[in-house]
């Protein structure tokens, strides 16, 4: 019997992506453009990096689905939306594939297609899994997507502090949602139509000119609302359902802010309490909190010489949530509120604190070896390109410092299939392009006048549409001596598949210094539109008054919530009838709750089942929003859930994931 190793896997992936020919498919249906005519399907390029083992069009398929503004009216405005298919490894496939839906509304995902991949992969041994970027989300945000608004403030948006003459002037005394709003209105965008109820109709398209006729969802944080909805009001072919990190509609999301916390910062308490060794050691740790609250906000708690602001209380437990490449600090909890309540030297907070880092502006604890994120990071300190950080992953990975080594193979061979693809089907000439303009750019960097000019040339090119004119216009403006020759000549000799790839490459770049206002504006669009009256700033209040820890409002929530509030007024609210009445359904449902999702809190996992006749509920410990991204064993529970939606699971993941408690020196014994 011939077993492959995994080096005969990686030789047998080179081989096929050398002699790969350009027209191999495993996917005639969709290069056909798709089953259902009403929503043509178009085969394109998969976003960077696609994983170790992919061959697009062999066992990984990308393009848009074409769905209508308003499925109401097919014939009027229409929207592409990005998707992905990968193909199930197993040769005798289940026909249901599992739908992915991403969180947000707006954050995306196939800008992590690779991540996603690797998370999803264990559904994958016996079913494609399907996954795309709703509307108004990721790469599927073209239509909503205000430029010119962005374009305007490209410097604010990025954070590059400039002088009095850098800066970008508003537009009529607007801030920029507010002109991002204004200029899709005036695009004609049609902002009602993004919501929730056009979405799940955008799930059930999607699905059906795919070519599948009955499938499985799994929706995370937004996601969990979107299958909710689809259970709702397009339930045919829906074989079973996974939700995870839970936001109901019958949920109000924005006057319960502060609650997914203060529910993690409780539970923590009674699982302590619960631990007879804490329980010993931290008896009335709720009250310790509280105290630790009064003290900082009187000044009486002092960190490396100075006052620890009330906010680094509530940081302990918020940073939890997103802490989940690196080991679990869970343990060390207890004892650093008891140090912060009880003041004096704190070792165990400075031991914890002193390990924060920042990771594309998130606060992580560091208790694990650097991984491809902490590259990023100083890499953007250190002013590297996308080349140079390339290599310093790479040297990295084979001198063993990266938390997974074989990311070295990953990324060779991922660059390979990037070159293979760019001198088949695209030409050098773009990516060359690509890298004269940066070298040209080294000395306009210096002078920060220029820079602003530069980076907001850029970002107006995002939108237009490709030529070698504009390409010219932007080199001469900006550019001199022989880098702007070198540009020059080289945008002469491109294809227009090459000039549509630098166009590409620039939205790439642009698009990603754009993101977090992006996505903040396209989820504000849907939570003001479907949300308000439902929720409102005096609610919000109100209930967050009410909390075990109230101190949680002024301290981390509050601003966000009035500036929430504020930017809604600049919509008609639109509810929908029954649309925060709770889902009734039959359809097998697992709804997974986290004790650490500081996003959306772990009862509402069980609140969503009340109505789902055939739901079951688990709340996972030591995990945070999302719970397969934190425990394996929250994985195998969907994976069996799936295989069989009728099987009754257990708690052995629940009691597998229990943390146990740090016990301080210093504690009396």
């Amino acid at each position: 019997m011939f077993i492959l190793t995994e080096y005969d896997k990686v030789i047998a992936l080179l081989l096929a992506l050398v002699g790969a020919q350009e027209d191999a498919t495993s996917f005639p249906e969709l290069v056909a453009g798709g089953r259902d005519l009403a929503f043509p399907v178009t085969v394109s390029a998969c976003p960077r990096p696609i994983g170790r083992y992919e061959i697009e069009g062999e066992t990984i398929i990308c393009g848009v689905v074409n769905v209508p503004e308003n499925h109401a009216a097919p014939d009027e405005k229409r929207m592409d939306i990005v998707f992905t298919v990968l193909k199930s490894h197993s040769m005798y496939p289940e026909p249901d594939p599992l739908v992915h839906l991403h969180g947000g509304p707006g954050a995306g995902l196939l800008g992590g297609l690779e991540k996603f991949a690797e998370l999803f992969d264990k559904w994958r041994a016996n079913r494609d899994i399907v996954m795309f970027d709703q509307r108004g989300a990721g790469l599927s945000a073209r239509s909503s997507d205000c430029y010119d608004a962005m374009t305007a403030n490209i410097i604010d948006i990025i954070g590059v502090k400039t002088d009095d003459s850098g800066e970008p002037q508003d537009k009529n005394g607007q801030d920029p949602f507010s002109q991002c709003i204004a200029e899709l209105r005036d695009a004609g965008v049609g902002l009602e139509y993004y919501n929730t109820e056009q979405n799940a109709r955008d799930v059930a398209a999607i699905v059906k000119t795919l070519g599948y006729e009955t499938f499985n969802l799994y929706g995370i944080s937004y996601g969990t609302k979107l299958s909710l909805e689809v259970m709702r009001q397009n339930p045919e072919g829906l074989r079973a359902v996974v939700l995870d990190g839970v936001a109901p509609a019958s949920i109000r999301l924005y006057d319960t802010l502060a609650l997914p916390q203060n529910e993690a910062m409780a539970t923590l308490v009674e699982e302590c309490k619960a631990d007879e060794a804490c329980n010993r050691a931290y008896p009335e740790l709720g009250e310790k909190i509280t105290e630790a609250y009064v003290k900082t906000a009187a000044g009486d708690v002092v960190l490396d010489g100075e006052p620890m602001p009330p906010l680094y209380v509530g940081l302990i437990f918020s940073i939890r949530n997103g802490n989940y490449e690196y080991a679990s600090y869970t343990s060390y909890i207890p004892a650093m509120i008891y140090e912060i309540a009880n003041g004096g030297d704190m070792p165990t907070v400075k031991r914890i604190m002193g390990m924060l880092t920042v990771i594309e502006g998130k606060p992580h604890i560091a208790l694990d070896r650097p991984v491809a994120e902490d590259v990023e990071k100083f890499g953007k300190m250190a002013k590297l390109n996308d080349e140079q950080e390339r290599i310093l992953k790479i040297a990295l990975a084979n001198s063993g410092l990266l938390k997974d080594s074989s990311e070295a193979m990953d990324l060779a061979i991922d660059e390979l299939k990037g070159v293979l693809r760019r001198h088949r089907e695209l030409g050098p000439l773009a990516e060359l392009f690509d890298a004269e303009m940066i070298k040209a750019s080294t000395p306009i960097f210096a002078d920060k006048s220029r820079a602003v000019a530069v980076l907001k040339g850029l970002a107006a090119l995002q939108n237009a549409d490709p030529s070698k004119e504009l390409l010219r216009g932007f080199v001469s403006e900006h550019f001199e001596d022989d880098g702007q020759q070198r540009l020059l000549a080289l945008i002469s000799a491109m294809t227009e598949e090459e000039v549509q790839t630098s166009f590409d490459m620039i939205r790439s770049s642009v698009g990603g210094v754009e993101k977090q206002f992006a996505t903040s504006a396209h989820l504000t669009i849907y939570a003001c539109q479907e949300d308000l009256p439902y929720n409102s700033m005096e609610s919000y209040q109100t209930l967050t008054k009410l909390l075990d820890y109230p101190q949680l409002g002024p301290t981390q929530w509050d601003a966000g919530a009035a500036s929430f509030f504020k930017q809604c007024e600049q919509f008609e609210a639109k509810p929908r009838p029954g649309f925060h009445e709770p889902v009734v359904s039959d359809i097998p449902t697992l709804s997974l709750g986290s004790t650490w999702d500081t996003q959306t809190a772990a009862s509402w996992a069980e609140e969503a089942v009340k109505t789902l006749s055939n739901g079951q509920a688990f709340i996972i410990p030591e995990a945070g929003h999302g719970a397969i991204v934190y425990q394996e064993c929250a994985i195998d529970m969907g994976v069996a859930f799936i295989n069989n939606p009728m099987r009754k699971l257990d708690d052995r993941c629940v009691e597998s994931a229990k943390p146990t408690f740090y016990i301080a020196p210093w504690v009396e014994n």
